[in-house]
């Protein structure tokens, strides 16, 4: 594989993709980037079975293939480069990343032991970003840090046929905003997700400055997927649909709504 991408470009793909990637992972192989080149496209895509990123940028592609790096080695060496383009080649195990004087060697990631990225459904409405960005600032505070019980570190999407609600409780405090949006859904059952604060925070940040951002809430019986999409840029969550129906059971001891 071999391409060659603008520097700020790519460090800025590098970075969202990573974002999410887990701290600590008893499986190293997660905390990998997968870079796909083909065409005129490089797609950067992160996942650990609950959270996944993806995003694609233009390149000049050489030669086209698919690569798995270490994501954080790979931001920091992205953050550091000097303002000239980046050409990126593979050899064998061999990754090399050029940048004017800069020159890197990185050993790569067996591709075939990566996990399949899920698969998102149909759109299931929209909303600005702005006012999505907003909602989630003033809700996701109020979700609990507490580990010992997940469920509660989350933020419950519910949405209707006209409006999207954002709810989080940490037992003590409820927050609720309710905001418009256009979901082309009429007299259909409520579609809930349960997303935990910290992506759903990182999401609000990324697609705080995009016109829209879409919204796919799509799954089976056993799990929910909802993903969110703007601008080249994709984060998708999956939680069970048996936690999210705790979640929206749940009733703190003091609650104090916001709107």
């Amino acid at each position: 594989m071999k391409f060659e991408v603008n520097r700020d470009v790519f460090s800025e793909a590098v970075s969202f993709a990573v974002k999410l990637l887990p701290q600590r992972t008893t499986l190293p192989i997660l905390s990998g980037v997968l870079i796909h080149a083909d065409g005129d496209r490089l797609t950067l895509s992160s996942f650990d079975y609950e959270v996944s990123a993806q995003t694609s940028i233009s390149a000049q592609i050489d030669d086209p293939g698919t690569v798995l790096v270490s994501g954080r080695l790979l931001n920091d060496i992205a953050s550091r480069l000097p303002n000239a383009p980046v050409t990126f080649t593979t050899e064998d195990s061999k990754i090399s990343v050029s940048c004017g004087s800069a020159h890197f060697t990185l050993l790569s990631m067996p591709v075939e032991e990566y996990p399949t990225l899920p698969e998102i459904g149909p759109q299931t409405g929209v909303i600005p970003g702005d006012a999505f960005s907003e909602a989630v600032s003033q809700v996701a505070v109020a979700a609990s840090r507490d580990d010992v019980t997940p469920v509660i570190t989350g933020v419950q999407l519910e949405v209707g046929d006209n409006d999207l609600s954002l709810i989080a409780t940490d037992r003590y405090r409820v927050a609720v905003r309710t905001i418009a949006w256009d979901s082309g859904r009429v007299g259909s059952d409520p579609l809930h997700a349960l997303v935990p604060a910290r992506t759903l925070q990182e999401v609000g940040r990324t697609f705080g400055s995009a016109s829209t951002v879409s919204v796919s809430i799509s799954g089976n019986s056993d799990r929910e997927l909802i993903a969110f999409h703007a601008d080249d840029k994709t984060v998708t969550s999956c939680s069970s649909r048996a936690t999210t129906r705790r979640s929206a059971g749940s009733s703190p001891r003091t609650s104090t709504t916001t709107r």
